[in-house]
């Protein structure tokens, strides 16, 4: 039996964006959106005026959620910590989607 946990990363982003992270931005957007799709992440949030990012992720281990983050194109400028949630609240996951059946 898998049991699956959800995961918060969050990573300090540098104070100011190079030419080398804002051109690896598209690419972290597209892994972003395909792993939502798939249902691994689950909730991205981002605060400028931090310089944070947010990320919440479903996974079996904290390895698998490093293996995940990996290929972020950000991750080399970037500094991380992983916290396993006991709960994380989503009104999105509340709402039932609409048919038009």
């Amino acid at each position: 039996m898998i049991i699956l946990y959800e995961y918060m990363v969050a990573f300090d982003l540098p104070k100011e964006f190079d030419r080398e992270f804002i051109s690896a931005i598209p690419a972290q957007r597209a892994i972003i959106n395909k792993l939502m799709k798939e249902g691994i992440v689950t909730s991205y949030a981002l605060s400028l005026e931090n310089s944070k990012l947010w990320v919440v992720m479903i996974a079996e281990s904290e390895l698998e959620v490093v293996q995940n983050i990996s290929a972020f194109p950000i991750i080399n400028k970037t500094d991380f910590t992983i916290s396993k949630l006991a709960f994380h609240n989503n009104a999105n996951r509340l709402v039932p989607n609409f048919s038009e059946n």
